[in-house]
């Protein structure tokens, strides 16, 4: 047999008996096939934009584009339902005492929900709601606007506990030589760590997270990331530009998942929406700590498969199970344990809820 007759028969042998190992060449083909096929679709979900702006057109796309949350490795404080937390709560300062997301009153900002298992002290964390679900079955809830050329679609994530940020109430020393030096050696031993003590302040009840997407003209435009207050928001969170492929700002780009889907890193605890895993510095305090969250590739919330979404209505207006957005007062406990001098308290007011 001749080398060239030989090739053939090895050639052959490879595509039409594949080894386990390497699936032959009609293996290989199909799986590159397979590969293109998949980009395709997801290049004509990305182009497609917006169909139309009825209800269901709106609820597609938001379904479409809604972001995967990884919470943190180890978070304790997982998101829930607003109908399971109110279970564990009553009304205070309005009426009925115990209420479901149909029957909370719109109420006033005086009103506050309480948890009905007591708090012994203002960072304890005996009620057990505190946990959260598991975020397989939690849902998250999705108010759109559609504003003409630009619709904006805001997703809320509810979480029933913030547990805040452990801050040194002294002052903070980094390597600092507290007596003479010589030859630029320090003579006695450097101070480094907090003198004065540590204290977790910011705790608070019930926490409502959002991220933001825009269509503009019917396309994907933008996502919008929200970190605690406006300044870190600004910094490190705020509008990324859509460019074909996931969403920029200066060097930040957030990564996608299952082609359209946004991938958000949730803060440990805290919550906050993050574009990127690390250990996030976003305040320096003026005794020298410094205040950051800690993001991580922990459990995927795929918000997309358990996902409530509603048109915005003005508050009074939102009916049946939405209803609770019509609620004034604050999701959470009363604050206790405040501190006049630094303007913190150990545990904080409950937040105001979505709309806003």
């Amino acid at each position: 047999m001749t080398v060239t007759a030989r090739l053939y028969v090895l050639l052959a042998a490879v595509i039409f008996y594949p080894s386990p190992n390497n699936g032959g060449l009609l293996g290989i083909s199909k799986s590159i096939k397979e590969s293109i096929e998949a980009m395709k679709k997801c290049t004509a979900q990305r182009t497609a934009g917006l169909s139309g702006r009825s209800h269901a057109d709106i609820v597609a796309a938001a379904k479409l584009w809604a972001p995967v949350v990884r919470l943190a490795v180890g978070e304790e404080w997982k998101p829930s339902s607003v109908d399971y937390f109110l279970q564990h709560v009553n009304l205070r300062g309005g009426s009925p005492t115990s209420v479901t997301p149909s029957t909370l009153p719109t109420c006033n900002k005086n009103c506050y929900l309480e948890t009905k298992t007591p708090l012994s002290c203002a960072s304890c964390r005996e009620p057990a709601v505190f946990k959260g679900q598991d975020p397989a079955s939690a849902p998250a809830y999705a108010i759109y606007e559609d504003k003409g050329s630009v619709v904006e679609i805001t997703y809320w994530f509810f979480f029933p506990y913030n547990r805040g940020k452990r801050a040194c109430v002294g002052f903070y020393f980094n390597n600092v030589c507290p007596c003479f030096k010589a030859w630029g050696h320090c003579l006695c031993p450097r101070i480094n760590g907090c003198v004065g003590g540590y204290s977790t302040f910011g705790n608070h009840v019930g926490d409502w997270e959002h991220v933001k997407i825009k269509f503009d003209n019917n396309q994907i435009y933008s996502i919008y990331l929200s970190i605690h207050g406006s300044d870190t928001t600004n910094k490190f969170g705020g509008e990324f530009l859509w460019n074909g492929n996931g969403f920029k700002k200066g060097d930040g780009i957030v990564q996608m998942t299952d082609c359209t889907h946004a991938q958000v890193y949730a803060a440990k605890g805290s919550h906050g929406m993050w574009p990127n895993t690390g250990d996030h510095v976003y305040k320096k305090l003026i005794n020298g700590d410094k205040l950051k969250d800690l993001c991580s590739a922990g459990t995927a919330w795929k918000t997309a498969d358990n996902l409530k979404v509603v048109k915005m209505s003005a508050k009074g207006q939102f009916t049946g199970e939405f209803s609770f957005l019509n609620f004034l007062g604050r999701w959470g406990n009363r604050e206790r344990n405040c501190i006049p001098l630094i303007g913190q308290c150990v545990l904080s007011n409950g937040p105001g809820g979505p709309p806003k």
